[in-house]
């Protein structure tokens, strides 16, 4: 009953999905159709971001960039009997969307952020079948990357491969250097621990002895405080929890690393502008009026914004957080690319999966769309901007020690629970242990409805 419940509101929702989609064709299961006198399969892929179809003006650097024209007539170049349209979706509700838009077999080939979910809806295609039958090489790709996105479907004991790796995204530590000149504060080391961030943070935040203006210590993004303490959670020692299908997680919030992560949190914003909870008080940080010596939770389009600036000589980066154990630590993100299960066209779709893997999207996608995230593929190290850029080619290092696999728990309610009881600390001053054994009492009962 539970399935068919969610199975209905999902179906539902497709009717508002339409007015919503832009794209180079027209909504529908893709199928044979008649082009230019001769049967073409009509592909439809589903971008997700600010992939444009037409080119563009960076509006920070006034470049002129390339639209996704260039991966279209690049692609039908090589499949000459493929007719490859793109339909382009923004970030506001893409689960939903996205799922809505598989039920209805709007296209056959999906970006998937969020590729636990319609995994385990079966919504996917397996592709270990594709792998094995073109030997597809797999260590084209950056370490962890493929692994990291391996989830299960309703049939699965493990996890598996059902989508490869499209952008790559990692979060990191970035700080100003001349704030630290200006204050006499050594470097961070390139992978600094908690007790460091916290000593500089305190000797930065205050009137600046040469500029005279306030300063702080840090910065990070309020909305995205849960994954910070998990990030500390993880150098103190700790884990998420366990579990590759929500019915089956378990959820580590009521440990003593989770609250020590929480009161680490809550030293660190006393060192931070006021309204950094509510995503207030960084605008400046990566600009040169910046007044905050370091962001601890960046994401690459910082750094390519400085860059776009001319700062990339100011700013520095630094790794996040580690377990010492694992190795690993911070969030694993991006996006893999999928193959819908109701498609018409899988061999199609296939080839264009393959494609994305190809270097010549990887160099399309840096040069292009850096601001949704980073190439996925090991041979962009050696691209211009990244081989030649030590902040950029740090970024790229840094997503092969991500936590993988994934953050399970990150795409379901429990995500929503952790972040209720962070603000319940930082905001309204609650005791964390109190407060984190509640929200591991409302997690439990999450799971066990499931």
């Amino acid at each position: 009953m539970k399935k068919l419940k969610r199975f209905l509101a999902a179906a539902l929702s497709t009717l508002m999905v339409a007015g919503l989609l832009t794209g180079c064709g027209d909504s529908g299961t893709s199928e044979e159709t008649q082009s230019d006198g001769g049967e073409k399969t009509v592909l439809k892929v589903q971008m997700i971001g600010d992939f444009k179809a037409d080119d563009f003006t960076d509006p920070i650097s006034g470049a002129s960039l390339r639209g996704c024209h260039v991966l279209e007539e690049e692609f039908e170049k090589e499949h000459s009997d493929i007719d490859l349209q793109y339909i382009f979706m923004g970030w506001d509700d893409y689960q939903k969307k996205t799922q809505s838009m598989m039920i209805a077999g709007e296209a056959d080939v999906y970006q998937a952020p969020g590729i636990e979910a319609l995994a385990g809806q079966g919504l996917l295609e397996p592709l270990q079948p594709y792998i094995d039958k073109d030997g597809y090489d797999l260590s084209v790709y950056m370490d962890g990357q493929v692994e990291g996105w391996e989830v299960v479907g309703p049939e699965d004991t493990e996890p598996q491969i059902y989508g490869l790796p499209l952008i790559a995204d990692t979060r990191f530590i970035t700080y100003d250097k001349q704030l630290f000149d200006e204050w006499g504060v050594e470097y961070l080391s390139d992978e600094p621990t908690v007790e460091e961030i916290l000593e500089k943070a305190a000797k930065m935040t205050g009137t600046n002895p040469v500029t005279g203006e306030q300063n702080y210590g840090i910065y990070h993004k309020g909305s995205d405080a849960g994954d910070t303490v998990m990030n500390i959670n993880e150098y103190y020692g700790g884990t998420w929890g366990t579990g590759d299908r929500a019915s089956e997680m378990t959820v580590n919030f009521d440990t003593d690393t989770m609250v020590k992560a929480m009161e680490t949190l809550v030293e660190l914003n006393s060192y931070a502008p006021d309204g950094v909870m509510a995503n207030q008080g960084g605008e400046m940080f990566g600009t040169a009026q910046n007044n905050v010596a370091m962001n601890i939770r960046s994401n690459p389009a910082v750094i390519n914004n400085i860059n776009a600036q001319g700062l990339g000589d100011r700013y520095g980066v630094a790794r996040l957080f580690i377990n010492e154990q694992e190795g690993m630590g911070g969030m694993f993100a991006g996006s893999p690319v999928v193959i819908a299960a109701s498609s018409k066209v899988k061999d199609a779709a296939w080839e264009y999966l393959k494609f994305t893997g190809s270097e010549f999207f990887a160099q399309y996608f840096w040069e292009n769309q850096r601001n949704e995230g980073l190439p996925t593929l090991k041979a962009a190290l050696q691209f211009d901007g990244i081989q030649d850029d030590p902040n950029v080619s740090a970024m790229m290092e840094s997503t092969q020690y991500l936590w993988t696999p994934r953050y399970v728990y990150r795409s379901g309610q429990a995500r929503s629970i952790l972040t209720t009881a962070v603000e319940e600390v930082t905001l309204n001053g609650k005791d964390p242990a109190e407060v984190l054994s509640a929200a591991q009492k409302e997690v439990d009962e999450w799971i066990a409805a499931q």
